[in-house]
Order: C-alpha cells, then sequence, then structure tokens
C-alpha cells in the first residue's frame, strides 16, 4: 500500500490538498491556489485604492479586508473616526460573521454530518434547514449593503468616515430584521450543538483581540490564552510566516509551535463578554467550553451568529440614540484628500508619511493590514496576515493527534477532511 496519500480537500474555499503519510503519522498540507500577490499590487497605487482592492482579496469576507484596511490608513494619518462610524463599521463587521458563518456551517460543513454530499440536497431532504440558512444569509447581506451600499465589495467606506450614510428608516428596518432573526440564530445553536464531533482533545494557543469588558471584533490589544497580551504593531516580532515548497500559502507559526484563531478561540477566551442569549445558549449546552476539540469551532460559529444578532441590536440602540440624531456628514475621498459634499466641515485629515497597522477579527480571526505610506499618499509597502494563514501549521498539528484516533485509513482521511473543513478555511485569502 502506498505510503503517502495526497487527498484533495472537498467542500472548502479555494483548492488545497493533504498529503497523508500514514507511516509517520504526519500530514502535509498543501495550497494549490495561485499566488494572487495583492501586496505587490498596492505598491505605487495611492492610499484611497487600498480598502477597494483589497476587498476583492476574498468574495466570503471583503467587508473584514476593507475595514482592516481603512484602519490601517487612519492609523497612518493619525484620524480618529467618530463613534457613529465605528459603531456602524462594527455594524458591517457583525453582518461579516453572520455572512461568513453561515455559508460555512450550512454548506461546507453541515454535509459531514447529516449524510449528504452536498448542501444542496437540504432543498429536497430538509427544506426547513435550507431557509433557515438563507434567512441568516440574506439578514448579513441586508446589515452591510444597508451601510456599504452592497452585500459584498462595499462601496461606502472611506477614511473617516462613509461616502454615503444610511436614513434613520434604513437603520430602523435593519434593526427589525436582526429581531426577526434571533429564533433561526438559536435554531442553529440547536442543530450545531447536537451532533456527534469526532472526540479529539488538543490544547493549542488560542489567539484573538483583547479589549477589556468586549467580546472581540474591532479594537484592542492581541490576547494569548496564556495571559500574555501584545501590541498589535508588534506583530512580526510574535508572529512568524514561512514559505515552504509545495505550497503557495504561507505557514504562520508562535514561538516554534501552531496556534489557533476564529471562532473557537474568541469563545475559549471571551466567552464571558459573549451577550446575554449567546452566553445562556452556550452555559445551556452539552459542549463545555473552554473546547479543546477544534471540530467545535463549528458550534462556536453557532454561538457567534447569535451573539452578533445581539450585537448589531444593540450598535443600532447606540447609533439611534446619539449621531444619527444630528446632521449627516458626508465625504466622498479623492486622490486630492476628502471632497466635501455637505455643509459639514471636513475631516480633519491630512496625508503624511508613516507605517500603519489595521486589525480587526475577521470570520477565521485576526486580520491584519500593515502600510507604509509615502508623502505623495502612495502606497510604498504593504505586509497583510490572514487568519488562514494564521491557522495553517495548527492544522498539520491538529491532524497528527487525529491520526492516533484510529488505523483505518479510509476513516482517517474522512476525519482529515472533516478537520479541516472545521478550521473553515479560506485558501483565496491565504494566497493573497
Amino acid at each position: 500500500m502506498k505510503r503517502i496519500i495526497p487527498q484533495y480537500i472537498a467542500k472548502i474555499e479555494g483548492h488545497g490538498i493533504v498529503k497523508i503519510d500514514f507511516k509517520e503519522h504526519t500530514a502535509q498540507l498543501q495550497v494549490l491556489e495561485g499566488e494572487r500577490l495583492f501586496e505587490g499590487i498596492l505598491i505605487g497605487r495611492n492610499y484611497i485604492d487600498a480598502p477597494f482592492v483589497t476587498s476583492r482579496i476574498c468574495g466570503v469576507c471583503p467587508t473584514a479586508h476593507n475595514i482592516a484596511s481603512i484602519k490601517a490608513i487612519e492609523d497612518v494619518f493619525g484620524v480618529s473616526p467618530s463613534e457613529k462610524t465605528v459603531n456602524l463599521r462594527k455594524l458591517m463587521l457583525c453582518g461579516q460573521m453572520i455572512q461568513s458563518h453561515v455559508l460555512h456551517l450550512f454548506f461546507l460543513a453541515l454535509p459531514d454530518y447529516v449524510g449528504l454530499d452536498s448542501a444542496l440536497f437540504l432543498t429536497k431532504k430538509d427544506p426547513a434547514k435550507f431557509r433557515l440558512a438563507l434567512n441568516l444569509k440574506n439578514l448579513g447581506d441586508e446589515i452591510i449593503s444597508g451601510i456599504g451600499g452592497r452585500a459584498i465589495h462595499p462601496l461606502t467606506t472611506t477614511v473617516g468616515g462613509f461616502s454615503k450614510l444610511p436614513s434613520l428608516s434604513d437603520i430602523r428596518k435593519l434593526r427589525n430584521n436582526l429581531e426577526s432573526c434571533v429564533a433561526d440564530a438559536k435554531e442553529t445553536i440547536n442543530l450545531f450543538g447536537n451532533f456527534n464531533y469526532p472526540e479529539l482533545e488538543r490544547k493549542t494557543e488560542y489567539m484573538s483581540l483583547h479589549s477589556d469588558g468586549e467580546y472581540p471584533l474591532y479594537n484592542g490589544l492581541i490576547g494569548s490564552d496564556n495571559g500574555s497580551k501584545f501590541n498589535p504593531k508588534d506583530y512580526k516580532k510574535e508572529i512568524t510566516e514561512t514559505v515552504r515548497n509545495g505550497s503557495t500559502a504561507k505557514y504562520g507559526e508562535r514561538s516554534n509551535h501552531g496556534f489557533m484563531v476564529g471562532a473557537l478561540s474568541r469563545v475559549n477566551m471571551h466567552r464571558d463578554e459573549l451577550n446575554p442569549l449567546a452566553k445562556k445558549a452556550l452555559k445551556d449546552s452539552e459542549i463545555k467550553f473552554p473546547s479543546y476539540n477544534p471540530f467545535h469551532n463549528n458550534f462556536a460559529q453557532a454561538i457567534e451568529i447569535l451573539h452578533f444578532i445581539e450585537e448589531g441590536i444593540k450598535l443600532i440602540g447606540a447609533i439611534l440614540d446619539g449621531e444619527m440624531e444630528k446632521e449627516e456628514i458626508h465625504y466622498v475621498a479623492e486622490p486630492e484628500g476628502l471632497r466635501h459634499v455637505s455643509e459639514a466641515k471636513p475631516l480633519p485629515h491630512k496625508v503624511r508619511e508613516g507605517r500603519g497597522i489595521g486589525v480587526i477579527e475577521a470570520p477565521r480571526g485576526n486580520l491584519y493590514h500593515d502600510y507604509e505610506i509615502g508623502k505623495d499618499g502612495k502606497i510604498k509597502d504593504c505586509n497583510i496576515i490572514t487568519p488562514t494563514v494564521q491557522n495553517l501549521t495548527n492544522i498539520e498539528e491538529d491532524i497528527r493527534e487525529l491520526m492516533k484516533i484510529t488505523n483505518d485509513r479510509k476513516e482517517i482521511r474522512k476525519l482529515v477532511e472533516m478537520l479541516i473543513r472545521a478550521y473553515d478555511p479560506c485558501i483565496t485569502c491565504s494566497v493573497h
């Protein structure tokens, strides 16, 4: 029998294989998608282009790239956006989380647990679950399109604010839609909380944004479950990216070992900061946290769908109580700076030379955008580290542990695919 078997990984976002060495009980995860070279594309372009170019890295999480990019530029220029702007961005990220988690859970992961080759068969076998998925996916789309101008690749976001703000009636409609989907989110938790997940326990290092009293999303230091924290500006000292032969994606490590980012890390580290309904659902579940089973990332994503619906409702309450009641300020970014398109004063914003870091929680974990901008407003250097790059080494380490469960090669190959899917890797992001 062959010692090493390459296996194509189905039902993930992108293309890759895993080479399983059954004799040595090791595996090598290889990303085969062509390099996209977005970092090189940005060099020499005006900073205004960056949020809209980088959102094209991914069709699943474009809003995350867009907002991380804007945060990096604002860090260079010393721009502090208003509370209203930050709340609207957070609301968009809530929509991004819902969008992405629903796509992964129902269309990629669910078939592993209900005996289907494709989620499309749900339309006949269980149309109620299919409608549940569509309801939640539509909710995420509506949030982002209502604020960003369309459901993917936002149009209205810009340095310091928005080129167009949603109306009060639009914001109230979004709140109604969020409230109407709470029951769907609870049903999703019940569905994914009752699957028979493979038994695998391997404690690794878990990392996420950390801001006291807040569930991670928009701001903070980078925290580890070992209690350490570091400033996002020091990420290059903490995270090592390695280039390997046979793979077009880099592999992230910290202190010579893998680590995990994403929903499981966030819930493990910040379950006490979950919103009330999500916290209760987690407490009532038979799956207990902290969990060191990577398959439970699926359940953590289900918990987060409800959490971010609740968070969206809270954010809209703050928006409606605050600056939305005042004069609406609209700006449009142009190469010369911000063009004023209302009666309000322009933002206090000047192009200046420097380096800036933008970090947010994307659906799959910490996303870093790092730009160096020249006096002319053009990008001189760019580095982006995506969550999937950070998770790749840890996936391999989990596979090695998984291979100890059984000697049945067919079963191992099945479980390895399920494990990789549970991480929800975004291959197009990894080869940015």
